[in-house]
């Protein structure tokens, strides 16, 4: 076995190589170190790209119906700011509507489970008293838990509360310092964020140019096609996605009022407009609006808040299996097995994010692979009809010509001009 031979190139390409992993490897904790820091750099601007893109669904929306039939210059001169700015006011008057809805409620209610937890234990220990096949274990345990609930000493709980304030402020200065300046960071990542989202949006047209003529330069065709073809299927499916998404929250908190109402339950405006809110948070805000709606209504009566629990799991189950599907699938022109598969298996891979990024991919690559079929099938059908022809041209080519008269003229014909016919038979 021979060894090709080495150039002085390959060699300097093979030692610079080496050199580099072992660089890599040697120095990774500052590599890291690097890697980290430039991420935290680049945190506001990943931001700031996330909630353009959010706003730019509203901001195209309000920029197809701005004087779109006359588009007079005015018109033209001015969609970009009216439409961004209108953007942003939708979006701060539907937080602001639901806070409103929610806040006020949620702080009275909080002053009322505490004023009425005690009445609330005695009534839960008299319903499963009155339960007579629950076995004696049960109700010995929520017992113990009411007398419990009972005996709190709230001012003994504010005592402990106002010496932490005091000894805790002096002797947890470092983990409280850095508490503070993690969510300064926070706060001022959010906000960087947000004005570059403006900025994203404002010169949106430009980006796109500039990204258009970069990927003509340095892209290949096809490669270059894909790839734009690729991301233009993203984008249309995740923009549906989302406004499905936004439409799917809205059904599920109309039916929770609706049925509240019927059932005549409390805080029906407030819990609703909270369970929409959390409906977009997956994987955890359908619980969060369970437990925080059921410890509510348990202020008022415990039997109520039994009622409400129930009734809001059959509508997230209903809502989970045939809601969702239907409306998220017909958003992104899925199959509601692919939005179900894609939502489990991206949220038990990569968390909140793989759900939220798992019914776009799947339904891109859904998208691809149908067109792919298509083409296949095409190409299966030119192939088979093709074959079909040639098959049904020598099934009648003894039909023209008798057997003998056909090998009296091959008999008289020369070579040349049997070769001839033969080709143009093939």
């Amino acid at each position: 076995m021979t060894l090709p031979k080495m150039t002085k190139k390959r060699y300097v390409y093979i030692g610079i190589t080496v050199i580099l992993v072992f660089l890599f490897f040697h120095y990774w904790d500052n590599i890291a170190g690097f890697i980290g820091s430039a991420y935290q750099a680049f945190v506001p601007l990943i931001a700031g790209a996330i909630i353009a893109y959010i706003l730019n669904i509203l901001m195209s929306f309000y920029e197809r119906h701005y004087f779109t039939k006359k588009n007079p210059p005015f018109a033209q001169k001015t969609r970009t700011a009216v439409c961004l700015i209108a953007a942003i006011l939708t979006v701060l008057a539907v937080f602001s509507v639901i806070i409103s809805l929610i806040v006020p409620q949620l702080i009275n209610c909080i002053k009322l489970i505490i004023q009425k937890l005690p009445q609330s234990a005695e009534r839960i220990v008299e319903l499963v008293n009155n339960i007579s096949w629950l076995p004696e274990s049960v109700q010995e345990t929520v017992q113990g838990y009411a007398d419990k609930l009972l005996n709190i000493d709230w001012s003994a709980i504010t005592a402990k509360v106002v010496d932490f304030l005091k000894s805790g402020l002096a002797t947890n200065k470092a983990s409280i310092g850095t508490v503070l300046s993690g969510t300064a960071s926070a706060i001022v990542s959010v906000i960087v964020g947000i004005i570059f989202s403006v900025y994203f949006l404002a010169c949106k047209k430009q980006i796109l140019g500039y990204v258009n003529r970069i990927t003509n330069v340095f892209c290949v065709t096809k490669r270059r096609q894909t790839f734009l073809r690729f991301v233009k299927t993203f984008n249309k499916v995740f923009h549906k996605y989302i406004v499905a998404e936004c439409v799917e929250a809205a059904i599920l908190g109309i039916l929770c009022l609706i049925c509240m109402s019927i059932l005549c339950l409390p805080y029906a405006p407030m819990i609703s407009a909270m369970v929409m809110l959390m409906a977009l948070i997956p994987l955890v805000g359908s619980t969060i609006s369970a437990v925080v709606g059921t410890l509510m209504i348990l202020s008022v009566s415990p039997m109520k808040a039994l009622i409400f629990f129930i009734m809001l799991m059959v509508i997230q189950v209903i809502e989970g299996n045939v809601i969702y599907p239907k409306v998220v699938g017909k958003g992104v022109g899925t199959p509601g097995i692919i939005v179900l598969g894609a939502v489990t298996v991206g949220g038990s891979i990569f968390g909140i994010i793989g759900m939220l990024i798992g019914v776009p991919v799947a339904t891109t690559l859904w998208n691809e692979f149908k067109k792919e079929l298509v083409k296949k099938e095409k190409k299966v059908a030119v192939t088979a009809g093709a074959g079909g022809e040639a098959a049904g041209a020598e099934e009648g080519a003894p039909e023209q010509a008798p057997p003998e008269n056909a090998a009296a003229a091959s008999e008289e014909a020369p070579p040349e001009e049997k070769e001839a016919e033969s080709e143009e038979t093939e």
